[in-house]
């Protein structure tokens, strides 16, 4: 308790302070990056060590469904939690779903899921120092709100408060509703741009797949940068070829189009800054960055 206790007090301190240089401005403003980097040092402390993933899951696509003039090549959408490294301690960005929620998403087909890395997934969350979303869709969210260690998980969890309000009001499937009262177990937060929670570690406002959708901007010890941008993209081709999705995917999901070509603009802007923008499926770019030694693969439990 003395943990959470010292943490809500360092957040409240870090919105107090980003408050006072955020503004409510439509779309993302040119000064945005330069922003962040300062929100980065807000709150004292030294930066991760590395940025780690996890697959525990997959789905399966073709590019037509992934992004706008698309072709029928196979797409290996990776389901994905990650993971901040600090010295003495870290945190998961995004949850890990089990089995039930993750059939939702084969749409009736039977594609892989590893029980035994969401099983390590559940480890983590019971470890961290502290649990964010990118947004409230199942593969992103389930693990926050189902299974037997719910509660404890849920006091160290920060939801927006349009992410709580979707899983009240319109969940995407029933396996994750939350209700009034279990709200009261999580961190409930809201900002208007930006929101540092740790050091090194800011979250962006980036409503457009989902009222609550955000990303999470990393800077290591190292200086390297990271812009864990959920599900803008599922692929970064989204971002170099400035494509969305296809409209009856889009229509699908309900997203705001133009909300999110605003954001897709901004982060093909940031490739230049040697900045790595990385959406939560795109398993092929994964890869390469696991390969080249930029994320680690696997999660590091105590």
């Amino acid at each position: 308790m003395k943990r959470k206790a010292a943490f809500l007090l360092r957040l409240a301190l870090a919105s107090a302070v980003v408050s006072q240089v955020t503004a409510q401005e439509p779309g993302y403003p040119p000064d945005l990056l330069q922003r962040v980097r300062q929100a980065s040092t807000y709150i004292p402390g030294p930066h991760p060590e590395s940025v780690n993933f996890i697959k525990f899951a997959e789905s399966h696509r073709t590019y037509a469904a992934v992004i706008e003039g698309g072709s029928d090549e196979p797409f290996i959408s990776a389901r994905t939690a990650f993971q901040a490294v600090y010295p003495n301690g870290f945190i998961m960005i995004d949850a890990g779903m089990d089995e039930a929620v993750h059939r939702f998403y084969g749409f009736g087909r039977d594609e892989p899921y590893w029980q035994d890395r969401n099983d390590i997934v559940q480890v983590a969350l019971r470890q961290a120092n502290m649990i964010v979303v990118t947004h409230e869709h199942g593969d992103h969210v389930a693990g926050v709100l189902r299974g037997s260690h719910r509660a404890e998980i849920a006091q160290k969890t920060i939801l927006t408060r349009a992410q709580v309000t979707t899983l009240i009001n319109s969940p995407q499937l029933p396996e994750i509703q939350l209700t009034e009262e279990l709200v009261q177990d999580y961190i409930v937060v809201d900002y208007d741009e930006l929101l540092p929670v740790a050091p090194g570690m800011v979250l962006i406002r980036a409503p457009g797949h989902t009222p609550g959708h955000q990303m999470v901007y990393i800077q290591l010890e190292t200086g390297i940068e990271y812009l864990l941008v959920g599900d803008i993209g599922w692929s970064i081709d989204n971002v170099t070829e400035l494509k969305l999705r296809p409209e009856a995917t889009m229509n699908r999901i309900g997203e705001d189009p133009q909300a999110l070509m605003s954001q897709l603009n901004w982060l093909n802007g940031l490739l230049t800054e040697k900045i790595l923008v990385i959406p939560s499926h795109d398993d092929v770019l994964l890869t390469a960055f696991s390969r080249e030694g930029l994320l680690v693969n696997g999660l590091t439990l105590h």
